[in-house]
């Protein structure tokens, strides 16, 4: 199963999560995950590809 959510590095240096089908941010609770550190990046994208399979598993 592909994962939904990827991290991509900004020209800053910063890491955004991005929707690997639609190639654009994510937004969770109106809330942009853009301009992260890397550590916060990678955790949040582990949470949303599990909560991701979680609900394709359940359909």
């Amino acid at each position: 199963m592909a994962q939904h959510y990827d991290i991509e590095k900004t020209p800053e240096g910063t890491w955004d999560i991005i929707d690997v089908f639609t190639g654009m941010a994510v937004v969770e609770v109106g809330v942009p995950l853009i301009d992260m550190p890397i550590e916060e990046a990678d955790g949040l994208v582990e949470l949303l590809n599990c909560r991701d399979r979680e609900q394709r598993e359940d359909t």
